[in-house]
This record gives C-alpha cells, sequence and structure tokens, in this order.
C-alpha cells in the first residue's frame, strides 16, 4: 500500500476549474503566420549581414581579441542562414499540410453527401454508393500523388540551395578589378556574390566549410575554415607582406583552393584568391601588433607615436576632416607660390634679355645707352 502511496504522480495537469473542463486553443497564434513572421526576420537580419572578415567589421569593432568576435559574427550569420532554410522547408510543409487538409475536407464533405466514408475502404455499401464514390476516390488518390510529387519537388528545392551549382559560371572569366580589396572596392562585390542570401552563402562557403559528425548533423563545433586552413596548409608566412610569399607557395595554394571550390576558376589569374589570402594575413598580423605578440616593422613607428597623440574620447571624423582640408590647403598654397615664383623667374629672364638685346644695337653707348648726338651736346 506504502509504495502504491508514493507511485502517485504529483507533477499531473492540473484543472482548469472545477468542472475539469479543457484548456481551449482558439487564441494560440496560428503556426503559419509564425513561420511567416519569423522568416520575414530571419530575412531582415541577413540583408544587415557584414562581413566578419572584411575592414568593415575591423571599424564597427575597435577590439578583435585573437578572431573571436568575428568568429562569433560568422557562426551568427551562419545560424541565420541555417534559420532561414529551415523556417522556409517549414513553410513550405505547412502549405502542403493545409492543402492535403482541404483535400481530406473536401473528400469528407463529398462522403457526407453520398452517405459513406471515402476516406476509409472498409463498411457495407450497395452497389449503388459504391458506384457513384468511385470518381471522387480517384479524384482523391489523384490529389495525394500529386501532392507526393510537390513534396519530393520542394526537397529538391531545398537540395538545390544547399549544394550552389556553378558550373554554369565556370566558364566565365571575372577581370580583376583596379587597386586593393578593402580600399578601392568590395572583394564580395566584384566577385559577383553580394546580390542576395544565396550569394552571401556561397562565398562564406569560400571560407569556411562544415563537418559533421557521427550523426551527419552540421555542428557548431566541427568548423573548419577552408581559406584560412588551406594558407597555413600552404606554408604561407602570415608574419611577413604578401609580396615577399615566394611563387611555389602561392601556385600551391592557388591550385588546392580551385579545386575545393570550382568558383575560384571564374576568375583571372586567381586574383579573389590571392585578394581573400591578402585580406586575412593583413588582420592577422594586425591583431599580433595591437597584442604585441608580432613585432612592428620600423617603417610604421610613426603610426604609434601618431596614436599616442590622439584623445580617445574625441571624434575622429571631424579631426580626419579637419586635417584633410587643411593638407589640401597647403598643398594649393604651395602650387600658388611655386607657380608665382616660376612666374618672377620668367620675368627676370625677359628684362635681362631685353637690357642686353639693347646694348648691342648700333648707334648706342654701351655705358649710357644714348645716342651719338646726345655725347656730342653735351662734350660741347
Amino acid at each position: 500500500m506504502g509504495s502504491n502511496k508514493n507511485t502517485t504522480s504529483h507533477t499531473a495537469p492540473k484543472r482548469v476549474s472545477g468542472r475539469g473542463k479543457a484548456v481551449h486553443t482558439e487564441n494560440q497564434p496560428n503556426p503559419a503566420k509564425n513561420t511567416s513572421d519569423a522568416l520575414k526576420t530571419v530575412n531582415a537580419r541577413i540583408e544587415r549581414h557584414i562581413d566578419p572578415y572584411s575592414d568593415a567589421m575591423e571599424s564597427k569593432f575597435d577590439i578583435i581579441d585573437n578572431d573571436k568576435t568575428q568568429e562569433i559574427v560568422f557562426l551568427r550569420q551562419s545560424h541565420d542562414l541555417a534559420d532561414r532554410k529551415i523556417l522556409e522547408t517549414q513553410a513550405a510543409n505547412e502549405a502542403l499540410q493545409k492543402e492535403l487538409d482541404e483535400i481530406k475536407s473536401a473528400a469528407a464533405a463529398a462522403g457526407a453527401r453520398f452517405g459513406t466514408d471515402l476516406t476509409n475502404h472498409g463498411g457495407d455499401v450497395d452497389a449503388g454508393k459504391a458506384q457513384e464514390k468511385n470518381p471522387l476516390l480517384e479524384e482523391l488518390e489523384k490529389a495525394q500523388v500529386a501532392n507526393a510529387a510537390l513534396r519530393k519537388k520542394v526537397q529538391a528545392l531545398a537540395d538545390k540551395q544547399r549544394i550552389h551549382d556553378v558550373d554554369s559560371d565556370v566558364n566565365e572569366n571575372v577581370p580583376r578589378a583596379a587597386g586593393s580589396a578593402g580600399n578601392n572596392f568590395n572583394i564580395q562585390n566584384e566577385m559577383g556574390l553580394g546580390g542576395n542570401a544565396n550569394d552571401r552563402e556561397q562565398y562564406l562557403a569560400i571560407m569556411v566549410c562544415r563537418v559533421p559528425n557521427q550523426d551527419n548533423n552540421l555542428t557548431l563545433d566541427l568548423v573548419k575554415r577552408n581559406m584560412h586552413d588551406l594558407t597555413h596548409q600552404a606554408s604561407i608566412n602570415w608574419e611577413q607582406p604578401w609580396a615577399k610569399t615566394p611563387a611555389g607557395a602561392k601556385e600551391k595554394l592557388f591550385a588546392v583552393a580551385r579545386e575545393r571550390h570550382p568558383i575560384l576558376k571564374r576568375y583571372e589569374n586567381d586574383w579573389a584568391t590571392e585578394e581573400l589570402v591578402k585580406q586575412y594575413i593583413k588582420n592577422k598580423r594586425r591583431h599580433g601588433y595591437r597584442k604585441g605578440f608580432l613585432e612592428r616593422p620600423a617603417q610604421y613607428d610613426y603610426l604609434k607615436t601618431n596614436s599616442a597623440k590622439r584623445n580617445p574620447s574625441a571624434p575622429r571624423g571631424p579631426r580626419i576632416a579637419v586635417r584633410r582640408s587643411k593638407k589640401v590647403a597647403e598643398k594649393k598654397a604651395a602650387a600658388k607660390a611655386k607657380g608665382k615664383s616660376k612666374a618672377k623667374l620668367r620675368t627676370k629672364q625677359v628684362v635681362e634679355d631685353d637690357d642686353e638685346s639693347m646694348s648691342d644695337e648700333p648707334g648706342l653707348s654701351r655705358d649710357r645707352g644714348g645716342s651719338e648726338e646726345e655725347d656730342a651736346y653735351e662734350s660741347s
């Protein structure tokens, strides 16, 4: 008896009222509506994504601790892209379920009209009613087949989104833009991967790859950074500028990158791969300079001096504008002064040339430049 008493559940749901009525769910939100709203929210976040390995991210975050901030931003963006796919699939499934429910409701209504249940093939039905219901059963079966085909189509579209087909793009040659990435152009836009969220996902796939675990689930703990790993595997010395990297190491990196990401074949002379690696090693060197474990080259010592003179609490925008305007004014003043000095020099040369030509003319005295008649008059 004691054991029976102890086995009594103390977590049973409480009744809503003394009458024991079940809880009504009329006021609960519509799941389809929730999915639609969530999908809009995720898409809005994706539109605001910033490349975590770009200069824009460096300017947004003053302190990037050992690339952790960039990694966190990237993982959040990856979460958004994964959530969007899940919500899109969920919305498609809800639409299919709604369509199936409508078909079942129509079949049930037709069965009620004919006095039978068209969703159940059992039961005693006379020959006349069975003959009348056959067309509706055939229509229901066709609808179910169409529903299954539609489900396969949705799954195929989802698979096509996960595996971006770049075979048609490989034959295109994308020339290199003038300048350097971050200073003169945005590398993602120049690569043609800045148009929509799918392009953004393709761009991130070049930077990182996800490795499935034993359950074939893509987990955040098993993230490998493609371009970063390739840089180290190719023995690229990130502590020195890209221009000092041996040509053999560059070619090894380009070959493996083209094999792993066929889309990189589109870009002439592997300029996209080069800019991505340059951006990565530049950010890594910058982090080393800030943390002090990498010695800054002597040619950049003046930057540390200028940084010590700055007021951290003062906004830099107005000061930069004033300094830029001052430099422009100084250049204009120097050019103007140089022009005036050249004009004076030309005028002086013209005057000297005129004096020399006058002294060489016949009938003029070299001493005073007067005529012979004036000399004779003065002597008399």
